[in-house]
């Protein structure tokens, strides 16, 4: 199957609004202030007590808690309408209007949600992996993970869009695996967002 650059570009952002959801969301209820303080500001939050951050990830009005994501997950869902088969269409959007403000139960949100477009096309579910992929990078970068280990896991996955004929990015790819850098990463990213713009 041949896709669409827009296409290919919504699956990705999936992955990537799906990964984070389900990472903020396995942290929560927060019960430590100081936990919450040091999660808050590598979100670029200005919260500085548990209460505060579980409550706030949980506020649909909140544009950046855990349902406004989600809703942001289900507009990418809707422009695939024509490219997901008719059943997982009808699921993510089921199982995403219908997530109540809970952590554990959003975690089962994206468990299933994955699951779902795990089981789709070979090429909509690899780049919806790439984009979980580049969204593990930059929540180890926020959080300050070691992320030598993530890259070679995600090396193969990276390689297979080389192998689809995105050879520009492969030059920043081994650029980041040498120099694992935020300045490298973010290279790495834009290089990828052109390569969207480029594929058909």
């Amino acid at each position: 199957m041949v896709l669409l650059s827009s296409s290919a570009h919504h699956i990705y952002w999936l992955g990537r609004y799906l990964f984070r959801i389900g990472h903020v969301a396995s942290y929560l209820p927060f019960c430590d202030d100081e936990q919450a303080t040091r999660f808050a500001q590598a979100l670029c939050l200005h919260i500085d007590d548990a209460e505060s951050l579980n409550q706030f990830m949980l506020d649909q009005q909140q544009p950046y808690s855990l349902l406004s994501q989600l809703e942001i997950a289900r507009d990418n869902i809707q422009e695939l309408r024509g490219l997901l088969s008719a059943q997982a269409y009808a699921e993510l959007n089921y199982i995403i209007k219908n997530a109540v403000s809970d952590g554990e139960a959003i975690q089962g949100v994206i468990e299933k949600c994955c699951a779902i477009i795990k089981a789709e096309q070979d090429d909509i579910f690899l780049f919806f992996h790439v984009g979980q992929c580049v969204e593990q990078i930059d929540t180890y970068f926020r959080f300050q993970h070691n992320i030598d280990h993530t890259i070679d896991s995600i090396d193969p996955i990276i390689g297979r869009l080389f192998e689809l004929g995105w050879h520009d990015l492969q030059a920043s790819w081994e650029i980041l695996k040498d120099q694992p850098y935020l300045n490298q990463f973010y290279a790495f990213t834009y290089k990828l967002e052109n390569q969207f713009e480029a594929f058909s």
